[in-house]
């Protein structure tokens, strides 16, 4: 475009054949004259060409917003059969808000924030009891993590139309290029939240399902009991050796506290364990295939600290080696129903953990084995 404005000046120019001075002082200034006219009017345009992308966003942000929660309301009336209109409950919730501990004094963080996260599990909780009486445990479970999908569109919905509104108010091209420049990647995230409502909603395995389906396959045909706070284990003989498998309760949607049942269950065995392995999805870069799996050291698990330092912490004052193994998958593919490369993958990481198991615990010997992540739509074996 501004090579075709600059090619209609350039022809409206005295041409060489004429008076040259006249010609070339006319050129100079027109060439003056556009550039001061493109320095005030171009970033006009591109700060008008900024707001229009941050505005279309904003539209189709709002569009899944409101229709996340028309899903959610949906399925609240399906199977919570509610007494009243669940809608101004579920509006009322999508301003629930969590404040982060204090971290300038370190000391007893992880517990505050463990404390935190767990009366913001009970609020879930209270609301899904108070709006769906009537649900089973399981669809309860799912209900909750409904809401979360649901919480998570609304909230960069709104994060994105707060700097769209800002950046028209101030005209400020720095903010609005917050935005803009983060565009691509906001919109895959707000999708991916999106796509989990389906999910979450029919009770169906995700791709962040991959650990507690692991699980699954290793307890299958052995009883399972609870341990802490929505967790199973189950004990699997497995070659003169003993595999202490646990996951979260399924097929609800539940997460569980992997890390408190696994140290419980780590002191009860801590006279034969020599191993704890866990089994997690994680994010794969860009140009790896969805499914690899990928064996480490540390604890696989994608909380916010306190779960992941209790497996750490325990492993350290029983001398236990940590093994890690990961299936890898995008954001978006972990929180939408699970692809046959991931549930194909739960076979290789099977093999994985029994191959760890040969090499690192001797006859005799115990390991842990946590299925880490949601196990909605995995049972328990």
């Amino acid at each position: 475009m501004v090579i075709a404005i600059f090619s209609g000046i350039w022809q409206l120019l005295p041409q060489p054949g004429g008076d040259y001075a006249t010609y070339l002082i006319t050129y100079v200034l027109t060439f003056v004259l556009f550039v001061l006219i493109w320095m005030f009017l171009g970033q006009r345009y591109q700060l008008y060409m900024w707001l229009r992308e941050a505005e279309k966003a904003t539209f189709r942000l709002e569009a899944m917003a409101k229709k996340s929660r028309e899903i959610l309301v949906s399925t609240i009336r399906e199977v919570g059969k509610p007494n009243s209109d669940p809608f101004d409950e579920v509006n009322k919730f999508m301003d629930f808000f969590v404040i982060e501990p204090v971290e300038r004094d370190p000391f007893g963080v992880l517990k505050r924030l463990e404390h935190l996260l767990d009366v913001e599990r009970e609020k879930f909780k209270d609301v899904v009891a108070k709006i769906a009486p009537k649900a089973s445990n399981e669809d309860r479970a799912n209900l909750e993590a409904l809401f979360a999908a649901t919480h998570a569109v609304n909230y960069i919905y709104k994060v994105v139309r707060h700097y769209t509104i800002l950046g028209k108010k101030t005209k400020s091209m720095l903010v609005i290029m917050q935005i803009v420049y983060n565009i691509p990647l906001i919109m895959k995230m707000a999708e991916a939240y999106f796509n989990a409502l389906d999910p979450f909603a029919k009770g169906k395995p995700i791709g962040d399902s991959v650990g507690p389906l692991v699980a699954a396959k290793l307890m299958k045909g052995y009883p399972c009991k609870g341990v802490g706070d929505e967790m199973v284990v189950a004990e699997v003989p497995f070659e003169g050796r003993l595999l202490v498998v646990v996951k979260a309760d399924g097929p609800g949607g539940r997460v569980g506290k992997p890390g408190e049942a696994v140290a419980k269950l780590a002191q009860q065995y801590k006279e034969k364990l020599k191993r704890i392995i866990t089994v997690d999805a994680a994010v794969k870069m860009e140009g790896e295939n969805s499914g690899q799996i990928a064996e480490g050291v540390g604890a696989a698990i994608g909380d916010p600290g306190p779960e992941k330092y209790k497996i750490e912490q325990v492993a350290l004052e029983l001398g236990v080696g940590l093994d890690a193994i990961i299936v890898k998958q995008g954001f978006d593919e972990a929180l939408s129903v699970m692809r046959k490369e991931i549930a194909d993958a739960a076979e290789k990481a099977v093999e994985s953990v029994k191959k760890v198991v040969r090499e690192k615990v001797v006859e005799g010997g115990v390991a842990i084995v946590a299925g880490i992540g949601n196990t909605v739509g995995v049972g328990n074996g």
